[in-house]
């Protein structure tokens, strides 16, 4: 692990520096072998301080493992830290531990930090030692927590200036606190019954793409149903059958940005769309997500491919964690226009946040090609699923 080295003098040290070197001055003027003895052994003892506070830490190093964990709010946890000293013995040092506010220590007193938390620990390693520091945790809030900083203040050998060592990167070790959910109402009521791919015992659609069979003709069949080579062996007309389908598919898609700004019903949104992911999960059905957090790479927005189980859930909740007030916002009517342009359709769309004119248009587009259009709004301590009726809107505010 490479570190930042910096070294800290103490303004005493430069007094007693010159003061030996004073002492030298007189020892040969007045030709005092004890003054002489003692002058050169104090400066002697003080080039062996700033030798050691150079040297120390060069050959200090952690193992910087790449883990991952998943927590719920209020889950225990721990992160572990494993030091190993090839070079100086360090004594009686002062190790800071910076890392994000959703998990909490345990056992440790917080330092004051506006965006961090921030714990100190008494620290001591002999010469070719390795020791492990645990750091237990609660998770307190919805999100992705890391260690942002080691930061080592190390002494000098008498107490004259120190020596700060401060990890250049982020460890690797992850704590994702999933969000809680909370009640959606409206949302029961909402399963699609519109056509896809999915077999179902009795629906409106059917499977165009090739027949499970063929039947006697009756009069109410449709002309192009006819399967003429069916007929012409059996010497009568025959109609094709198809498999009956329907499409459970719906498209959350969330608007983080109110204004200039993120939105304050935020954390209320993404826990209303885990509880939305969770039904979908129990019940099978298939969805996929839009964030307009900007991304780099072919979909400048976070994007989840509709998907379905256990695994599908975990990428969902994982992705909601990962969102913060720090992200940047495209806008999101660019969004809706690269999806409607370039992602998979799905028959339901559920719009989250704040709506505009523009944003209207556009998903009123959305709702001609044949999608239903749903909104999630936040009132008080839960969800509320509707159905989006942009007309009807309009003819009320017109009114």
């Amino acid at each position: 692990m490479s570190w930042n080295t910096y070294s800290i003098d103490d303004r005493k040290l430069t007094v007693i520096t010159g003061l030996a070197i004073v002492l030298i001055i007189v020892s040969l003027y007045i030709q005092s072998k004890l003054v002489l003895f003692l002058s050169i052994f104090i400066l002697t003892v003080l080039s062996c301080n700033q030798f050691y506070l150079k040297r120390v830490g060069k050959q200090l190093f952690f193992e910087n493992i790449a883990e991952k964990h998943r927590y719920f709010v209020n889950d225990k946890g721990q992160w572990t830290i494993t030091i190993r000293n090839e070079g100086y013995p360090i004594l009686n040092a002062k190790l800071k531990i910076y890392f994000d506010q959703c998990v909490i220590p345990e056992g440790k007193t917080l330092e004051p930090n506006l965006s961090l938390n921030e714990i100190s620990l008494r620290f001591s390693i002999f010469a070719r030692q390795t020791k492990q520091i645990i750091v237990p945790f609660s998770a307190n809030r919805r999100g992705i927590a890391q260690i942002h900083k080691l930061e080592f203040r190390i002494p000098s050998l008498l107490g004259f200036g120190e020596t700060v060592l401060e990890s250049k990167w982020y460890l690797n070790q992850l704590a994702v606190v999933y969000p809680e959910p909370i009640p959606v109402k409206g949302l029961k009521e909402q399963l699609s019954v519109h056509q896809g791919i999915y077999s179902a015992p009795s629906s409106y659609y059917e499977d165009r793409l090739g027949p499970t069979g063929t039947r006697n003709y009756i009069s109410s069949d449709s002309f192009n149903r006819i399967h003429w080579k069916a007929s012409a062996r059996k010497q009568e007309l025959q109609t094709m059958i198809y498999e009956k389908i329907s499409e459970k598919g719906w498209m959350i898609a969330l608007n983080i940005s109110d204004g200039h700004s993120i939105t304050g019903n935020l954390e209320k949104l993404l826990s209303s769309i885990t509880e939305m992911a969770y039904f979908a999960y129990k019940n099978q059905i298939p969805f996929s997500l839009c964030i307009n957090v900007r991304t780099a790479g072919s979909t400048p927005f976070l994007y989840l491919p509709k998907g379905e189980g256990k695994e599908h859930l975990q990428t969902v909740l994982e992705t909601i964690a990962s969102i913060s007030s720090q992200n940047i916002s495209l806008p999101y009517e660019q969004m809706l226009s690269f999806y409607s342009k370039h992602l998979e359709y799905q028959p339901i769309f559920i719009h989250a946040g704040i709506r505009r004119d523009d944003t209207n248009r556009l998903l009123l587009n959305l709702s001609n090609k044949g999608g239903k259009l749903f909104n999630l709004k936040i009132e008080e301590d839960h969800g509320l699923l509707s159905e989006l009726d942009i007309h009807h809107e309009r003819r009320a505010l017109l009114c």
